[in-house]
């Protein structure tokens, strides 16, 4: 329900508020690329959440991708991440 509910968090948040849409339940946005990630981790899922002013218990999740995408899990070597959404959407409500 809320970002706080969620555990082993990490990485670098990437902002999609500039270039996001909505359009005949289409939620989309702009590829986004997490520059020089350190340590050996493995990522398993993409989580999108609004993030308002409040504390981290206010802030609503809205998708927690682990499922059908290419490329997950990735395990950081201190080199970029690249997310490439789908041409069709991020995903459909």
């Amino acid at each position: 329900e809320f970002y706080s509910s969620l555990s082993g968090i990490g990485g670098t948040d990437q902002e999609i508020a500039a270039t996001k849409s909505y359009t005949n339940g289409i939620f989309d946005g702009a590829d986004c690329t997490y520059t020089a990630v350190a340590g050996v981790v493995s990522y398993e899922a993409l989580v999108i959440y609004v993030r308002n002013a409040g504390a981290s218990t206010t802030w609503r999740l809205v998708a927690f991708i682990d499922t059908g995408v290419t490329g997950l899990p990735v395990t950081s070597n201190g080199g970029n991440i690249v997310v490439t959404w789908n041409a069709s959407g991020i995903f459909a409500v």
